[in-house]
């Protein structure tokens, strides 16, 4: 099942594509996912924790609220190897909660910004695993983590909405 996309990004900022009306992306609920909640093991998914998750989506479904999941990295995430199991790991995430409308996107860590948003690197291939079966989601990043890292320059030729 896919859905449609919801949300529109301009200039960084966030807007409805029933009306085009500015969205206030601060107000969604955020919800964290540990890395080490969602894969127990090598390819190895905590169903249990995936199918709480999707019930709180759905609950918030039904309020008409929508959400940001951020993924935490709490495992080494240095190797190729890591940092594929990692997008994995939030793509198999997004499978299970295909079917909730408040999912707005996901978060980008910090960790997966450093080396910044240009095609081929972390955040790009991340935000690139994802969009193969969930075009909807948005993309956000903190401001804080962006001007940090120097990527002002960056994020404004990106469509990742600044929180």
């Amino acid at each position: 099942m896919k859905l449609e996309a919801v949300f529109n990004v301009n200039n960084n900022k966030l807007f409805w594509i029933k009306d085009n009306s500015p969205v206030a992306a601060e107000a969604f609920e955020k919800i964290s996912i540990k890395w080490s909640q969602v894969e127990l093991d090598d390819e190895v998914y905590n169903e249990e924790f995936l199918a709480n998750l999707r019930d709180q989506l759905k609950t918030l479904d039904s309020a008409n609220k929508f959400a940001i999941l951020i993924p935490e990295i709490d495992r080494p995430y240095e190797t190729p190897v890591q940092k594929e199991a990692f997008s994995n790991a939030m793509n198999h995430t997004a499978r299970r909660v295909k079917d909730c409308v408040s999912v707005a996107g996901f978060l980008l860590p910090e960790t997966l910004l450093k080396d910044g948003l240009a095609a081929g690197k972390t955040a790009s291939d991340f935000m690139d695993t994802l969009a193969v079966k969930h075009a909807q989601y948005v993309y956000f990043a903190s401001s804080a983590d962006i001007k940090a890292l120097n990527l002002v320059e960056d994020i404004s030729k990106s469509n990742v909405v600044l929180l």
